[in-house]
Protein backbone atom coordinates (compact mmCIF):
# COMPACT_ATOMS: atom_id res chain seq x y z
CA UNK A 1 0.00 0.00 0.00
CA UNK A 2 3.05 2.21 0.93
CA UNK A 3 4.39 1.53 -2.57
CA UNK A 4 1.25 2.29 -4.20
CA UNK A 5 0.72 5.64 -2.59
CA UNK A 6 3.94 6.70 -3.78
CA UNK A 7 3.69 5.91 -6.88
CA UNK A 8 -0.11 7.70 -6.58
CA UNK A 9 2.14 10.73 -5.30
CA UNK A 10 5.08 10.74 -8.08
CA UNK A 11 2.46 10.43 -10.61
CA UNK A 12 0.25 13.35 -9.04
CA UNK A 13 3.35 15.09 -8.77
CA UNK A 14 4.18 14.49 -12.77
CA UNK A 15 1.05 15.97 -13.69
CA UNK A 16 1.32 19.18 -11.56
CA UNK A 17 4.92 19.47 -13.29
CA UNK A 18 3.72 18.74 -16.36
CA UNK A 19 0.90 21.69 -15.99
CA UNK A 20 3.24 24.18 -14.60
CA UNK A 21 5.44 23.41 -17.35
CA UNK A 22 2.52 24.67 -19.33
CA UNK A 23 1.28 27.47 -17.81
CA UNK A 24 4.95 28.45 -17.75
CA UNK A 25 5.16 28.35 -21.51
CA UNK A 26 1.91 29.71 -22.24
CA UNK A 27 3.12 32.87 -19.51
CA UNK A 28 5.96 33.32 -21.47
CA UNK A 29 4.29 33.61 -24.56
CA UNK A 30 1.87 35.83 -23.58
CA UNK A 31 4.83 37.94 -21.69
CA UNK A 32 6.89 38.41 -24.75
CA UNK A 33 3.63 38.64 -27.53
CA UNK A 34 2.29 41.66 -24.92
CA UNK A 35 0.76 44.51 -26.83
CA UNK A 36 0.36 42.66 -30.33
CA UNK A 37 -2.18 41.40 -32.36
CA UNK A 38 -1.43 37.58 -31.29
CA UNK A 39 -1.16 38.05 -27.86
CA UNK A 40 -4.03 35.69 -27.25
CA UNK A 41 -3.60 33.72 -30.55
CA UNK A 42 -3.07 30.28 -29.42
CA UNK A 43 -0.18 28.90 -31.53
CA UNK A 44 -0.03 25.44 -31.50
CA UNK A 45 3.44 24.76 -33.53
CA UNK A 46 5.63 27.26 -31.35
CA UNK A 47 8.56 26.14 -29.87
CA UNK A 48 11.39 26.80 -27.42
CA UNK A 49 13.95 23.98 -29.50
CA UNK A 50 16.51 26.07 -29.91
CA UNK A 51 17.13 24.00 -33.10
CA UNK A 52 13.90 25.45 -34.69
CA UNK A 53 13.96 27.62 -37.44
CA UNK A 54 13.45 31.56 -36.19
CA UNK A 55 10.47 33.05 -37.66
CA UNK A 56 10.67 36.85 -36.97
CA UNK A 57 7.51 38.95 -35.98
CA UNK A 58 6.49 42.47 -36.83
CA UNK A 59 3.49 43.60 -34.94
CA UNK A 60 2.97 46.26 -37.62
CA UNK A 61 2.68 46.64 -41.61
CA UNK A 62 4.33 49.03 -43.08
CA UNK A 63 7.73 49.42 -45.15
CA UNK A 64 9.71 50.26 -42.32
CA UNK A 65 8.77 46.82 -40.45
CA UNK A 66 9.98 44.90 -43.89
CA UNK A 67 13.52 46.57 -43.19
CA UNK A 68 13.49 46.14 -39.92
CA UNK A 69 12.93 42.40 -40.10
CA UNK A 70 15.70 41.99 -42.67
CA UNK A 71 17.77 43.98 -40.74
CA UNK A 72 16.94 41.32 -37.16
CA UNK A 73 17.70 38.18 -39.60
CA UNK A 74 20.77 39.33 -40.69
CA UNK A 75 20.51 37.38 -43.89
CA UNK A 76 23.30 38.66 -46.07
CA UNK A 77 21.81 39.39 -49.09
CA UNK A 78 24.60 39.18 -52.17
CA UNK A 79 24.72 39.59 -56.11
CA UNK A 80 21.76 40.40 -58.59
CA UNK A 81 18.37 40.65 -55.73
CA UNK A 82 15.43 38.96 -56.97
CA UNK A 83 11.96 39.70 -55.24
CA UNK A 84 9.65 36.72 -56.09
CA UNK A 85 5.98 37.77 -56.31
CA UNK A 86 2.53 37.73 -58.20
CA UNK A 87 1.19 40.44 -60.19
CA UNK A 88 -1.89 39.18 -59.70
CA UNK A 89 -4.74 39.84 -62.18
CA UNK A 90 -6.54 42.91 -62.73
CA UNK A 91 -9.65 41.61 -61.60
CA UNK A 92 -8.22 40.27 -58.53
CA UNK A 93 -6.44 43.56 -57.36
CA UNK A 94 -7.94 43.87 -54.31
CA UNK A 95 -5.99 41.05 -52.87
CA UNK A 96 -2.96 42.13 -54.01
CA UNK A 97 0.13 43.28 -52.55
CA UNK A 98 0.25 47.25 -52.34
CA UNK A 99 3.28 48.21 -54.76
CA UNK A 100 4.10 51.23 -52.62
CA UNK A 101 4.28 48.68 -49.56
CA UNK A 102 7.36 47.03 -51.06
CA UNK A 103 8.96 50.09 -52.81
CA UNK A 104 11.54 51.09 -49.83
CA UNK A 105 12.24 46.98 -49.96
CA UNK A 106 13.03 47.05 -53.29
CA UNK A 107 14.94 49.80 -53.13
CA UNK A 108 16.93 49.03 -50.50
CA UNK A 109 18.42 45.87 -51.68
CA UNK A 110 18.31 47.42 -55.03
CA UNK A 111 16.29 44.21 -56.25
CA UNK A 112 14.22 43.45 -59.42
CA UNK A 113 10.65 41.77 -58.87
CA UNK A 114 10.02 38.62 -60.66
CA UNK A 115 7.33 36.16 -61.68
CA UNK A 116 6.83 33.36 -64.25
CA UNK A 117 3.85 33.38 -66.86
CA UNK A 118 0.43 31.71 -65.87
CA UNK A 119 -2.39 29.96 -67.48
CA UNK A 120 -4.67 32.92 -67.55
CA UNK A 121 -4.97 35.79 -70.38
CA UNK A 122 -3.54 38.55 -68.31
CA UNK A 123 -0.44 36.27 -67.41
CA UNK A 124 -0.14 33.91 -70.35
CA UNK A 125 2.98 35.67 -72.15
CA UNK A 126 4.89 38.53 -71.37
CA UNK A 127 3.43 41.31 -72.99
CA UNK A 128 0.04 40.60 -71.10
CA UNK A 129 1.97 39.79 -67.94
CA UNK A 130 3.90 42.97 -68.32
CA UNK A 131 0.82 45.04 -68.85
CA UNK A 132 -0.96 43.35 -66.34
CA UNK A 133 1.89 44.34 -63.51
CA UNK A 134 1.65 48.06 -65.17
CA UNK A 135 -2.42 48.31 -64.35
CA UNK A 136 -2.06 46.92 -60.68
CA UNK A 137 1.04 49.66 -60.28
CA UNK A 138 3.77 47.38 -59.65
CA UNK A 139 5.67 49.38 -62.52
CA UNK A 140 6.09 52.10 -59.90
CA UNK A 141 7.72 50.24 -57.43
CA UNK A 142 10.68 49.40 -59.29
CA UNK A 143 12.15 46.56 -62.12
CA UNK A 144 10.28 44.02 -63.53
CA UNK A 145 11.12 41.01 -64.97
CA UNK A 146 9.01 37.47 -66.46
CA UNK A 147 11.15 34.42 -65.36
CA UNK A 148 10.10 32.69 -69.08
CA UNK A 149 10.29 35.82 -71.17
CA UNK A 150 13.44 33.82 -73.03
CA UNK A 151 12.69 30.39 -72.41
CA UNK A 152 12.61 27.57 -69.29
CA UNK A 153 14.64 25.59 -67.47
CA UNK A 154 13.56 22.36 -65.66
CA UNK A 155 15.05 21.99 -62.37
CA UNK A 156 15.86 18.48 -60.86
CA UNK A 157 13.53 16.85 -57.82
CA UNK A 158 15.49 14.88 -55.65
CA UNK A 159 13.84 12.57 -53.27
CA UNK A 160 10.18 14.33 -53.78
CA UNK A 161 6.86 12.55 -54.19
CA UNK A 162 6.48 12.72 -57.55
CA UNK A 163 7.71 15.78 -60.02
CA UNK A 164 11.42 14.19 -61.27
CA UNK A 165 11.66 18.11 -62.48
CA UNK A 166 10.09 21.37 -62.01
CA UNK A 167 9.45 23.83 -65.29
CA UNK A 168 10.13 27.10 -64.01
CA UNK A 169 11.40 30.53 -66.25
CA UNK A 170 15.11 30.13 -67.42
CA UNK A 171 15.92 33.54 -65.78
CA UNK A 172 15.65 32.29 -62.43
CA UNK A 173 19.01 31.38 -63.00
CA UNK A 174 20.40 34.90 -63.52
CA UNK A 175 19.60 35.78 -59.46
CA UNK A 176 21.76 35.42 -56.89
CA UNK A 177 19.47 36.60 -53.91
CA UNK A 178 15.85 35.81 -54.01
CA UNK A 179 13.14 36.86 -51.66
CA UNK A 180 9.81 36.13 -51.87
CA UNK A 181 6.96 37.91 -50.67
CA UNK A 182 3.64 37.07 -50.20
CA UNK A 183 0.41 38.85 -48.79
CA UNK A 184 -0.96 35.95 -47.03
CA UNK A 185 -4.27 34.75 -47.87
CA UNK A 186 -6.30 32.26 -45.24
CA UNK A 187 -9.91 32.79 -46.91
CA UNK A 188 -9.48 34.00 -50.30
CA UNK A 189 -8.58 30.89 -52.12
CA UNK A 190 -9.37 27.09 -52.24
CA UNK A 191 -5.90 26.48 -50.75
CA UNK A 192 -4.34 29.09 -48.26
CA UNK A 193 -1.64 31.39 -49.98
CA UNK A 194 1.73 31.96 -49.02
CA UNK A 195 5.38 31.10 -49.62
CA UNK A 196 4.89 27.65 -50.44
CA UNK A 197 2.88 28.67 -53.12
CA UNK A 198 4.93 31.11 -53.85
CA UNK A 199 7.77 28.82 -54.68
CA UNK A 200 5.59 26.34 -56.54
CA UNK A 201 2.50 26.39 -58.64
CA UNK A 202 3.18 30.71 -58.93
CA UNK A 203 6.93 30.05 -59.55
CA UNK A 204 6.22 27.35 -62.55
CA UNK A 205 5.42 28.29 -66.06
CA UNK A 206 2.17 27.18 -67.30
CA UNK A 207 4.29 23.94 -68.09
CA UNK A 208 5.13 23.93 -64.09
CA UNK A 209 2.25 24.97 -63.15
CA UNK A 210 0.38 21.99 -64.95
CA UNK A 211 2.86 19.44 -63.54
CA UNK A 212 2.33 20.36 -59.86
CA UNK A 213 -1.60 20.12 -60.17
CA UNK A 214 -1.19 16.62 -62.68
CA UNK A 215 1.43 15.07 -60.17
CA UNK A 216 4.15 15.32 -63.00
CA UNK A 217 1.74 13.38 -65.75
CA UNK A 218 1.00 16.46 -67.86
CA UNK A 219 2.90 19.46 -68.68
CA UNK A 220 0.24 20.62 -71.85
CA UNK A 221 -2.71 21.88 -70.31
CA UNK A 222 -4.42 21.90 -66.46
CA UNK A 223 -5.47 18.50 -64.99
CA UNK A 224 -6.03 17.79 -61.29
CA UNK A 225 -4.72 14.58 -60.08
CA UNK A 226 -6.51 15.80 -56.61
CA UNK A 227 -5.23 17.77 -53.83
CA UNK A 228 -3.37 15.67 -51.90
CA UNK A 229 -1.30 14.85 -54.88
CA UNK A 230 -1.40 18.13 -55.99
CA UNK A 231 -0.10 19.61 -52.22
CA UNK A 232 2.92 16.65 -52.53
CA UNK A 233 3.70 17.91 -55.77
CA UNK A 234 4.14 21.67 -54.11
CA UNK A 235 6.39 20.30 -51.84
CA UNK A 236 8.34 19.12 -54.80
CA UNK A 237 8.55 21.79 -56.55
CA UNK A 238 9.55 24.38 -53.34
CA UNK A 239 12.31 21.43 -52.64
CA UNK A 240 13.61 21.76 -56.27
CA UNK A 241 13.66 25.76 -56.24
CA UNK A 242 15.74 25.58 -52.66
CA UNK A 243 17.65 23.32 -53.93
CA UNK A 244 18.49 25.20 -57.11
CA UNK A 245 19.35 28.45 -54.98
CA UNK A 246 20.65 26.80 -51.37
CA UNK A 247 20.70 29.48 -48.80
CA UNK A 248 19.93 31.74 -50.80
CA UNK A 249 16.04 32.31 -50.34
CA UNK A 250 14.37 34.29 -47.12
CA UNK A 251 10.62 34.56 -46.72
CA UNK A 252 8.06 37.83 -46.22
CA UNK A 253 4.29 36.57 -45.10
CA UNK A 254 2.31 39.79 -45.30
CA UNK A 255 -1.02 39.50 -42.43
CA UNK A 256 -3.05 42.60 -43.38
CA UNK A 257 -6.08 43.75 -43.59
CA UNK A 258 -8.25 41.36 -46.03
CA UNK A 259 -11.83 40.72 -46.53
CA UNK A 260 -12.21 36.99 -46.79
CA UNK A 261 -13.93 35.54 -50.03
CA UNK A 262 -15.18 32.41 -49.10
CA UNK A 263 -17.14 32.58 -45.99
CA UNK A 264 -19.34 29.66 -47.73
CA UNK A 265 -16.76 27.12 -46.26
CA UNK A 266 -15.87 28.96 -43.54
CA UNK A 267 -18.18 30.40 -41.87
CA UNK A 268 -17.17 32.41 -39.06
CA UNK A 269 -14.07 34.34 -40.96
CA UNK A 270 -13.61 37.88 -40.50
CA UNK A 271 -11.35 40.49 -41.92
CA UNK A 272 -9.15 40.56 -38.86
CA UNK A 273 -6.99 43.73 -39.90
CA UNK A 274 -3.33 44.30 -39.87
CA UNK A 275 -1.71 41.58 -37.83
CA UNK A 276 2.08 41.99 -39.01
CA UNK A 277 4.49 40.69 -40.91
CA UNK A 278 6.73 37.19 -40.71
CA UNK A 279 10.32 36.71 -42.13
CA UNK A 280 12.17 33.46 -41.83
CA UNK A 281 14.36 31.74 -44.29
CA UNK A 282 12.74 28.65 -44.01
CA UNK A 283 9.40 28.96 -46.04
CA UNK A 284 7.43 26.20 -43.85
CA UNK A 285 7.94 27.38 -40.57
CA UNK A 286 6.98 31.15 -42.40
CA UNK A 287 3.96 29.44 -43.46
CA UNK A 288 2.90 27.72 -40.08
CA UNK A 289 3.45 30.72 -38.31
CA UNK A 290 0.92 32.54 -40.38
CA UNK A 291 -1.36 29.83 -40.45
CA UNK A 292 -1.26 29.44 -36.37
CA UNK A 293 -2.11 32.90 -36.44
CA UNK A 294 -4.52 33.82 -39.20
CA UNK A 295 -6.93 30.26 -38.30
CA UNK A 296 -5.52 31.11 -34.52
CA UNK A 297 -8.90 33.96 -34.74
CA UNK A 298 -11.37 30.73 -35.14
CA UNK A 299 -14.05 30.99 -32.17
CA UNK A 300 -12.73 27.98 -31.66
CA UNK A 301 -10.89 24.72 -32.11
CA UNK A 302 -13.13 22.93 -33.78
CA UNK A 303 -13.86 26.05 -36.44
CA UNK A 304 -9.80 25.73 -36.47
CA UNK A 305 -9.80 22.70 -37.64
CA UNK A 306 -11.67 22.82 -40.08
CA UNK A 307 -10.89 25.59 -41.61
CA UNK A 308 -7.29 24.37 -41.54
CA UNK A 309 -8.46 21.45 -43.88
CA UNK A 310 -10.49 23.10 -45.77
CA UNK A 311 -7.49 24.77 -47.03
CA UNK A 312 -5.61 22.11 -47.27
CA UNK A 313 -2.52 23.08 -44.66
CA UNK A 314 -1.79 19.40 -44.45
CA UNK A 315 1.27 20.19 -47.36
CA UNK A 316 3.18 21.65 -44.36
CA UNK A 317 3.89 18.57 -43.11
CA UNK A 318 4.03 16.91 -46.62
CA UNK A 319 7.12 19.49 -47.18
CA UNK A 320 8.85 19.05 -43.97
CA UNK A 321 8.45 15.47 -44.24
CA UNK A 322 11.04 15.23 -47.56
CA UNK A 323 13.12 18.55 -45.77
CA UNK A 324 11.70 21.12 -47.23
CA UNK A 325 11.55 22.99 -43.91
CA UNK A 326 10.35 22.48 -40.20
CA UNK A 327 6.78 22.96 -39.34
CA UNK A 328 7.97 23.93 -35.72
CA UNK A 329 9.32 27.28 -35.05
CA UNK A 330 10.58 30.13 -32.86
CA UNK A 331 9.19 33.38 -33.08
CA UNK A 332 11.21 36.67 -32.32
CA UNK A 333 9.27 40.04 -31.85
CA UNK A 334 10.68 43.08 -33.73
CA UNK A 335 9.49 46.50 -32.67
CA UNK A 336 12.44 48.98 -32.49
CA UNK A 337 10.92 50.85 -35.30
CA UNK A 338 8.56 54.21 -35.11
CA UNK A 339 5.04 53.70 -35.54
Amino acid sequence: MKRRKLLNNLGMLSLFNFGSHLASVLHAQENFLAGTPIANIRLPHLTEDKNAPVVFYSPMVSSEAMLKLLEASQYKLSGKVGIKMTFSNVRDSAVKIDPMLIKPLIENVKGTMIDSNYFDGARSNTQAHLATAKANGFDKAGPIDILDSEGEIALSVKGGYHLKTFITGAKLADYDSLISVVRFKGHNLPRYGGSMKNLSICLGTPKGAAQIHSGGKITDYFSSAGEKVTSESMADAVKAALDFKPGKWIFFNIIDSLEPQRRDACDGAKNIGDIGILLSTDPIACDQAAVDIVYGFAPDEQTRRQWEQEHFVESLEMAEKIGVGATHYRLQVVRNFMQ
